[in-house]
């Protein structure tokens, strides 16, 4: 089963579960409230994770309830009433993910009880063919031009990678319009691993470069490119990506903006770093202080070696944050682009 990725948060929780909000104690001891929506995933994956399937399977269907048509909650409660052997729940649910747009169950292990049945076949059969269709319509990116864009003008150029399970729309949405406005063009390629209609992951750290340096060059071939302004940006999944397409193509990227991304995703970047330096390349690094301490001590060790290998590297950890954008992320992207500029 395919987690969902939501904010981290210690939960000292009051919740009913019809509610709207909840409210949470954060790492000080401050009131927040926080969306059910995230408290009911949390409960979801705790339950998955304690191999309570009945609960996790409930926690999901009462997800639903305040997002309807959600189709990784349908596919998740597939997977959970598979594991309790429920073959018919498994089939309705993984039925009803599809139809909601979610494709990306082949591989799951989670399923193997019901892999073999003659239901479960046709709608694996469903979803390879809207895979299919829906891949030529990814090949190029989103990309979003500055309010008042000039085609006489020169613009820099921030490359944008979604996290698991997002897409480049939603990512350029929650930049809130702050690169336009310091005068670059945002480009967002697409996972090329298709989970929905909506919902896309990135393949291994190749794939992505070979996607990323494409959408590089399409933009370039339409668009007036300062190349001194040519930023990697990336969130969770797509931050631990940034690392090695940014640190391998140094000479192309002024500098790197991972975000709740992990560096020890891939360890062959380290061999990538004499060539950082030499480049200039410039790491911002911005991680949540509630984020999984993997991902913590994953940064912390990004530092360590850009630090050793002479290339000039900014740790930023936000207290009270977990895996997430951050509640003042106009000033902190705007800091960190222009911090990448000087």
């Amino acid at each position: 089963m395919k987690k969902v990725k939501i904010l981290p948060i210690l939960l000292f929780l009051f919740l009913s579960p019809a509610a709207g909000l909840a409210q949470v104690l954060d790492a000080e001891g401050r009131v927040q409230e926080v969306d059910s929506v995230r408290i009911l995933i949390l409960r979801a994956d705790k339950a998955y994770n304690d191999k309570d399937y009945e609960g996790s399977a409930q926690a999901y269907i009462a997800l639903l309830l305040h997002k309807p048509g959600y189709g990784m909650a349908a596919y998740s409660v597939a997977c959970n009433y598979s594991l309790m052997n429920r073959k018919k729940e498994a089939i309705k649910w993984l039925e009803q993910a599809v139809e909601w747009g979610f494709y990306g169950f082949e591989k799951d292990t989670d399923l193997n009880n019901i892999s073999n049945t003659g239901q479960y076949k046709k709608i694996l059969a469903r979803a390879r063919k809207l895979i299919a269709e829906l891949r030529p319509k990814i090949d190029k990116p989103v990309v979003e031009l500055p309010q008042d864009y000039d085609s006489t003008k020169t613009y820099g150029l921030l490359v944008c990678l979604h996290g698991y399970s997002d897409n480049p729309s939603y990512f350029i949405q929650t930049l809130a319009g702050v690169p336009q406005q310091l005068g670059y063009i945002v480009a967002a390629p697409y996972g090329q691993e298709i989970l929905g209609k909506e919902s896309f992951g990135w393949g291994n750290s190749e794939e992505t470069e070979r996607n990323v340096l494409a959408a590089v060059t399409e933009v370039q071939a339409k668009y007036k490119i300062d190349p001194a302004k040519i930023i990697l940006m990336g969130f969770s999944q797509g931050a631990s990506r940034t690392y090695y397409t940014g640190t391998k193509n140094a000479g192309l990227f002024k500098g790197i903006i991972p975000i709740a991304g992990r560096y020890d995703y891939d360890s062959t970047v380290v061999q990538f770093l004499p060539r950082s330096r030499v480049n200039g390349l410039k790491v911002f690094i911005m991680v949540g202080q509630l984020d999984n301490e993997k991902f913590i001590s994953a940064n912390q060790l990004a530092v360590k070696f850009f630090m050793t290998a002479g290339v000039t590297v900014s740790l930023n950890v936000y207290a009270g944050i977990g895996h997430t954008l951050l509640p003042n992320k106009k000033e902190e992207l705007q800091r960190a682009i222009e911090w990448v500029e000087k």
